[in-house]
């Protein structure tokens, strides 16, 4: 799951509490971004995203 600190339309606390819901899930939280998180910080999404298909 991934989430980012200033995302107004999926709160934070929201994906905290599908996290609680989902077994063995991960949530990543990205630090001064918002909704739009995958246009702006695409870099470092796709980091976690590589990083969780080779585990």
């Amino acid at each position: 799951l991934l989430t980012a600190t200033h995302d107004i339309l999926v709160p934070k606390a929201r994906m905290y509490e599908m996290h609680e819901l989902i077994p063995d899930s991960i949530l990543i939280v990205m630090e001064n971004a918002g909704h739009e998180s995958p246009k702006s910080k695409a870099p470092e999404i796709n980091e976690h995203i590589i990083d969780f298909l080779q585990k």
